[in-house]
């Protein structure tokens, strides 16, 4: 069994490579790489989070079992088997009986095995950095049941353990349409395998356990909101959409949130210009949840909106705003350049080098090397308890905006600690806290559309009107919220 420790780098179709890459790969010739990916009919290996392939070069033949691993991001590591193999259908009994879940009946899964999907692509590779990384450029194509998404990839793979020098590498490689990317071909094929449907968008807790310090509980904290975008990015780019920017601004605000959360612990100048880039991407997705909001507003139309005798000239406002904003081209573009994977490698190199460590002293390394229990059951009760002093009966709309900052420290810190309260924490104990911020998103709408009302010139009636129904859509929006509120503090506490 080896470690596979590698980073993906989409490259765009109009980069001129020759230029570019043949000089760092040294004269490298390209071979051939024939893959056939197997599966049972309903995708069991798939959902064990396993990928079994046989590779066909210059003649021989390789039998690859990949496990679950921490993939997710561009960065990603899995432990892998490689057994030479002289048939055409893959041979499990060759693989550790320990690999399988526990009850596997290992000769019956090799029966029901098929074929999914194949990838063909012609790839060279040597080794770079002081030999501690093998670069690979692929080009071909990944194919499943008549359909193909092409192949234009960089993988640098470690071979030694300098992972300094894999990312050292990586940002010389860096430019506008060269694109961290997580989705492997494999990836890829079960997706083209399956229908090309729709992909998940999850919001993963991080997975944390009582034995971990704070330092570890940080690292997963921020991997999970890296891995988290790493998705939303990469289901944004087969499946363009607003949904993958709204999942991806989440996982940005989550990276944010972690890193507040342990600022006690890592000081602010440890991560000041990874924030700086941050607060950029995240000005820039808010322009993708500005279209959002006017999209509901044009979509409003069968609604009480229509009843508004200024309802055709606020739905022309409306177009104009949303005509205003970027639209998913932009975003495409944004994803693809040079500063957007900077941030991204940035991130990434972040946690797996811990580089807040260089900006602390020894008594500060001693604090984060503490067990997590302290510090998770300290922050749960403090932001729970903030929550309590500020939320209180008879907030209009504008107060209940102003404390957005605290729910979201306190599901931070849900999200964050829950899985060390196993017997206590569920998805009930964040819901209604979870309501009251999609209360906080309607409450955003309604004022974009005041803000489209003041571009126009109102007769009195008309902003009477106006200003009637948006009483009446805050009143209701409040007695909501209140109640989330209510069931939210009265809620028995997780944490000791």
């Amino acid at each position: 069994m080896a470690i596979e420790t590698e980073l993906k780098l989409r490259v765009a179709n109009q980069l001129d490579t020759d230029s570019w890459l043949q000089p760092l790969l040294g004269g490298a010739q390209a071979r051939h790489l024939k893959n056939t990916y197997f599966d049972t009919p309903e995708g069991l290996l798939a959902k064990w989070r396993m990928g079994l392939r046989i590779r066909e070069v210059d003649g021989k033949r390789e039998q690859t079992l990949k496990l679950a691993g921490n993939s997710g991001s561009a960065l990603s590591a899995r432990p892998e088997y490689n057994l030479p193999i002289d048939s055409n259908k893959p041979r499990l009994s060759a693989f550790p009986d320990e690999v399988w879940p526990a009850g596997t009946d290992v000769h019956e899964l090799e029966e029901a095995l098929v074929a999914v999907f194949s990838t063909d692509f012609d790839r060279q590779k040597t080794l770079v950095a002081g030999e501690q990384v093998e670069f690979c450029w692929d080009q071909g194509e990944v194919s499943a049941n008549s359909h193909c998404l092409p192949i234009r990839e960089l993988e640098l793979e470690m071979q030694g353990e300098d992972l300094a020098a894999l990312f050292r590498f990586a940002e010389g490689l860096l430019r506008d349409g060269v694109q961290c990317f997580g989705l492997s071909k494999a990836a890829r094929g079960n997706w083209l395998a399956n229908g090309q449907g729709n992909l998940p968008l999850d919001e993963p807790m991080a997975d944390v356990q009582r034995q971990m310090s704070n330092e570890e509980v940080l690292a997963q904290g921020l991997g999970t909101a890296i891995s988290q975008w790493q998705q939303a990015e990469d289901v944004f780019l087969l499946h363009p959409g607003w949904q993958p920017l709204l999942a991806l601004a989440d996982a940005l605000q989550y990276f944010r949130q972690v890193l507040s959360l342990f600022g006690g612990l890592v000081p602010r100048k440890a991560s000041s210009e990874l924030r700086q880039e941050c607060q950029w991407l995240a000005d820039q997705l808010a322009q993708a949840q500005a279209q959002v909001r006017v999209a509901k507003v044009l979509s409003a139309k069968g609604s009480s909106f229509r009843k508004l005798n200024i309802s055709d000239e606020l739905l022309e406002q409306a177009n104009e705003r949303q005509q205003a904003l970027p639209n998913l081209s932009f975003f495409t573009q944004l994803f693809a350049s040079e500063r957007a994977n900077r941030l991204k490698l940035a991130a990434l190199k972040f946690v797996a080098l811990r580089q807040w460590r260089s900006k602390l002293d020894d008594a500060a390394i001693a604090e984060l090397e503490k067990p997590i229990k302290w510090f998770a059951d300290t922050h749960l009760a403090k932001s729970f308890a903030d929550l309590k002093r500020h939320l209180v009966r008879g907030m209009a709309l504008p107060q209940y905006l102003d404390q957005e900052g605290r729910v979201l420290r306190y599901l931070t810190c849900c999200r964050t600690f829950g899985a060390l309260y196993p017997d206590q924490f569920s998805e009930h104990s964040v819901e209604q806290w979870q309501d009251f911020m999609f209360g906080l998103e309607e409450a955003r709408r309604l004022e974009g559309i005041g803000q489209l009302a003041a571009r126009l010139d109102l007769s009195d009636d008309d902003a009477e009107q106006l200003e009637n129904w948006l009483n009446r859509k805050r009143q209701s929006l409040v007695v909501a919220m209140d109640q989330s509120r209510q069931l939210g503090l009265n809620q028995q506490v997780f944490w000791p």
